[in-house]
């Protein structure tokens, strides 16, 4: 992607603006399945000078899982007008007549979601407390008033540990490149460990330390919505606090608090009480998850579809998360 093609598109989304200019046109590291780009642009419209930024998210050659552009889009559309925090979402490309692959624009909004930054930041402990009240405000979002009733879904609530099984299962048969026998083992403990969830919430798939925006001491916005879907909401609880996650080498849930300060203040802000052994299972789950999307890449990486060194340097991961989930289910 550069100038030229991204100025020609804004002129075409934004016929009423004269003398457009793209600057800082730049690529954001990141992200499993979708290019980040960010860029400035400046226009007159009106009789008066208008200036915005722009994200662009563009499909990649070959990424580290395949998901719908589409599916991202419908969801920050229908979070607009919620409290959780989220870019408004401008304009839906399927085809690739612009950008040569598909994409979606959205706004950009202040902040940087590096790990990092955000656990350097001065008000850690408010960003902590911000994390969970946003993963509770997701977890109660009405999804099927909100329009996402066409999302990846359990039939009844009891249904969704079967369902990711299921997704997970498929990805890693179709992907793995040798034999997983520790992934083998983990399917069969949690066919045979299954909690029984009561409802059916929406699941963001991918909330972590990172995945959102912080700014001056608040977050900004929640992103990377790429593996949302309906279903258990011990499934993000139990996400966040995988192992691979904790980094930084203590025990602090992504760099910010403690498992139990997490779970309490999950409680007081969800107003329900978290079942530890489903989340264990869904931990398990969650591993899995991860070693199966460390697959795809190596796979991309390996056939030649990806020039991508992350895709290659992911098969050096699994290693240790299959011993995660080993000690998980002894």
């Amino acid at each position: 992607m550069d100038v030229s093609t991204i100025t020609a598109y804004l002129e075409h989304k934004l016929p009423k603006a004269t003398g457009l200019e793209v600057a800082g046109l730049r690529r954001i590291s990141g992200g499993a399945s979708r290019e980040t780009w960010s860029l400035d642009a400046t226009w007159q419209e009106g009789g008066s000078r208008s200036e915005r930024g722009f994200i662009v998210r563009r499909d990649p050659e070959a990424s580290l899982l395949d998901t719908e552009r589409h599916v991202e889009f419908q969801v920050y559309s229908a979070l607009q007008s919620t409290e959780v925090p989220v870019p408004e979402v401008l304009w839906l490309e399927e085809e690739s007549q612009w950008l040569d692959r598909p994409f979606f624009v959205m706004e950009r909004l202040p902040g940087e979601a590096s790990a990092q930054v955000v656990i350097a930041d001065g008000a850690a402990d408010a960003i902590a407390r911000q994390k969970v009240q946003v993963l509770a405000q997701i977890h109660a979002f009405d999804w099927e008033g909100g329009g996402l009733a066409g999302l990846r879904r359990p039939d009844v609530p009891q249904d969704s540990p079967d369902v990711e099984i299921a997704h997970w299962e498929r990805i890693m048969r179709e992907e793995a490149l040798e034999p997983q026998p520790a992934l083998e083992m983990a399917i069969a403990w949690m066919r045979a460990s299954k909690p029984a969830p009561e409802r059916i919430a929406l699941v963001h798939g991918d909330y972590r330390t990172g995945n959102f925006l912080v700014h001056e001491g608040r977050i900004t916005g929640v992103l990377d919505w790429e593996m949302v879907h309906l279903g258990d909401p011990m499934e993000d609880i139990a996400w966040v606090c995988l192992r691979s996650w904790r980094w930084a080498g203590d025990a602090l849930v992504g760099g910010l608090l403690s498992r139990d300060e997490f779970y309490r203040q999950y409680e007081g802000a969800a107003g329900v009480e978290i079942d530890r052994a489903a989340v264990h299972f869904w931990e398990v789950l969650g591993n899995v998850k991860l070693a199966v999307i460390f697959l795809t890449g190596a796979r991309s990486f390996i056939e030649g579809r990806s020039k991508d060194a992350m895709h290659a340097f992911t098969a050096h991961l699994n290693p240790d998360i299959e011993l995660e989930i080993l000690r998980l289910i002894e």
